[in-house]
């Protein structure tokens, strides 16, 4: 999500999604604005599961816990992005870690460790 971008938008029409000032309560998956199904998805569990999938009330727990009133999408712009690069992060970190693993085919052994498996 585009930080600057929310963080440009007015804060003082509440029937735009950066100017809500109230609780939600969603009833349908299909009256979630797009930007916040990307929000919900990344912090619900890193774009693993469909948002349909999401139970509403946990859509609507995730997003009252961290909406404060209008001006709130540069926040949740600024989360999105961090969990995102978190997430990439991590899966990089594990990717490293798991090729330190991998296996050898034979023409990869160096002589001393082909004598040292054969001797064993």
């Amino acid at each position: 999500m585009l930080i600057s971008y929310w963080e440009n938008q007015p804060t003082d029409n509440p029937s735009t999604l950066n100017g809500f000032a109230g609780t939600w309560n969603f009833s349908d998956h299909r009256l979630v604005a797009g930007p916040l199904i990307d929000f919900i998805t990344e912090v619900y569990d890193g774009q693993q599961t469909k948002f349909h999938r999401i139970p509403l009330e946990k859509v609507n727990e995730i997003m009252n816990d961290v909406w404060e009133g209008p001006g709130s999408m540069g926040k949740l712009a600024r989360l999105y992005n961090q969990l995102r690069k978190d997430r990439f992060e991590i899966r990089e970190d594990t990717e490293k870690k798991d090729s330190k693993w991998e296996s050898k085919t034979i023409d990869q052994y160096s002589d001393e460790e082909l004598k040292s498996r054969v001797s064993d």
